[in-house]
């Protein structure tokens, strides 16, 4: 049963397992504190999936925690779901979490962790691709910011326009140096200042903050220990189009019933605009 712990949510969705078997060993499992924060800023991401219905617009929201030192960046329905998960299983009320039904308050499309400056002066990318943990890790000299002149506002914070080229993708952000932080949604940062928003082009992915909060005590910034395989980007990215492409033999090999494959199968078809094209 390990394989289903980081299973995206897209193929929970459709497979006809119960929550009980499919999380019930996997909420208090070994991590390593890599630091603390109280300073949290949370995004949302509005994205086109299918680039044959480009009006439908899927939106979610996720956290950015930001420590002295490292960063981390993910769904915060997962967060949140997660941490939840845990204390459940800690207190012994596995059963009454289950019977809740909890998992259909935290859905998300997005199971992926991303950790900055860990190692120091890169980020560090992972998330489950059936049948691996993968991750990998790249240095911040990926993004080559271009800093522009034009500047505006965006709701009570001045911000200036800044240029990249990731992923196949061509993306403005735009930043505010009256937040100190260099940082923001996603893999993105280096900026003279927190990034408010930032988008491709087409604006197939939006980013756009939507709040930032100073907590009154500590939290830890995690690093589960899921035996993760150390892999390049490129071949992060190949195993993840094998994924999609081989999905009805995956969806058979997680325990799918026909029904349900075909499901997967016809879903898949529609998330066809990854936010990495390449």
């Amino acid at each position: 049963m390990k394989m289903f712990y980081i299973i995206p949510l897209l193929l929970i969705s459709f497979f006809h397992i119960s929550s009980k078997s499919l999380f019930a060993q996997f909420y208090d499992h070994p991590y390593q504190v890599l630091d603390s924060f109280n300073l949290s800023v949370t995004y949302s991401i509005a994205w086109k999936e299918d680039t044959n219905n480009l009006e439908r617009i899927r939106s979610k929201k996720m956290i950015l925690m930001v420590g002295k030192e490292v960063s981390k960046f993910m769904s915060k329905n997962f967060y949140e779901y997660k941490i939840i998960g845990r204390e459940a299983e800690r207190a012994g009320l596995l059963q009454e979490f289950f019977d809740k039904n909890e998992r259909q308050n935290y859905r998300t499309r997005f199971s992926y962790q991303i950790l900055k400056n860990y190692p120091k002066g890169s980020y560090t990318y992972y998330n489950k691709v059936l049948p691996d943990f993968l991750q990998y890790t790249e240095p911040f000299q990926v993004f080559q910011w271009e800093l522009l002149d034009e500047t505006d506002s965006i709701g009570n914070y001045p911000v200036q326009k800044a240029h990249c080229t990731y992923g196949g993708r061509e993306w403005v952000a735009w930043y505010t140096s009256s937040v100190p932080i260099n940082d923001g949604p996603y893999k993105f940062r280096g900026l003279p200042g927190l990034i408010i928003k930032i988008y491709d082009e087409n604006e197939h992915y939006v980013f756009e903050l939507d709040a930032i909060e100073r907590h009154n005590k500590y939290f830890d910034i995690e690093y589960e220990d899921m035996g993760w395989i150390a892999t390049t980007r490129e071949n992060y990215l190949k195993a993840e189009q094998s994924f999609r492409l081989d999905i009805i033999n995956r969806a058979k090999e997680a325990g799918a019933n026909m029904v349900s494959q075909q499901r997967a199968y016809r879903n898949m078809l529609k998330k066809n605009n990854p936010i990495e094209l390449e």
